[in-house]
């Protein structure tokens, strides 16, 4: 319009003006600022690990090498002592102390060789075979026995000793039926009878290997 001055486009710079004595306010802030956080972060939780597995504690090669001396060690004096005892298991036999009973039997079926020594325990019997009967030399002592009847030949008393030490002590009894020739050899029925029970791998022992013995 004629007269009137020019209004120009103005822009916020140029509408702010200064207060006298107080400070320029602060140009407003695009962004919010976020509030501060209420307390510390929780730290992050650890993952769980499995237990790590047992062990046994190791043992101690020395250890186990004098475990398996000494048990090597035991081993050889059990198989030592047993040989031992094997070796000094002995049957002594003197004459019998006197009467006495003889409840307990072991038979066995013999073959005397003929004419030939044979020792049971330290007892020397000598058999000289006859169809109808038989001669003995028991200890230089003769016994003449017709077929099939029975007598005893000798009594006497054992000791069994093992390591040097006395196991056993018995009277005993040596009881002969003769059954006749088998060649040039004489059978036997021959009965022990023991004044105490004794086990049978000891009576075993009184009869020698060169005579052939089976129990009856």
């Amino acid at each position: 319009m004629p007269g009137c001055s020019e209004i120009t486009a103005m822009s916020e710079e140029d509408l702010f003006f200064e207060i006298p004595g107080g400070s320029p306010p602060a140009p407003p802030d695009s962004e919010e600022t976020a509030p501060p956080p209420a307390g510390p972060a929780p730290s992050p939780r650890p993952a769980s690990r499995p237990p790590p597995p047992t062990r046994a504690a190791p043992v101690h090669p020395r250890r186990r090498n004098w475990r398996l001396i000494l048990a090597l060690s035991a081993i050889g004096l059990v198989l030592l002592v047993a040989i031992l005892a094997v070796l000094t298991f002995s049957v002594a036999i003197v004459p019998s102390s006197g009467a006495t009973t003889y409840p307990y039997t072991v038979t066995y079926d013999v073959v005397f060789p003929h004419g030939e020594q044979v020792q049971i325990g330290n007892i020397s019997i000598v058999a000289i075979p006859y169809p109808d009967r038989v001669s003995l030399s028991v200890d230089k002592v003769p016994y003449e026995i017709r077929l099939n009847e029975t007598r005893q030949i000798t009594a006497k008393h054992g000791t069994v000793t093992m390591l040097g030490i006395a196991l056993l002590s018995f009277d005993f009894t040596l009881d002969a039926e003769y059954r006749g020739m088998s060649g040039n050899d004489a059978t036997f029925r021959l009965a022990v009878r023991t004044s105490d029970q004794l086990p049978k791998f000891m009576i075993d022992r009184l009869l020698p290997g060169d005579v052939q013995a089976r129990p009856a």
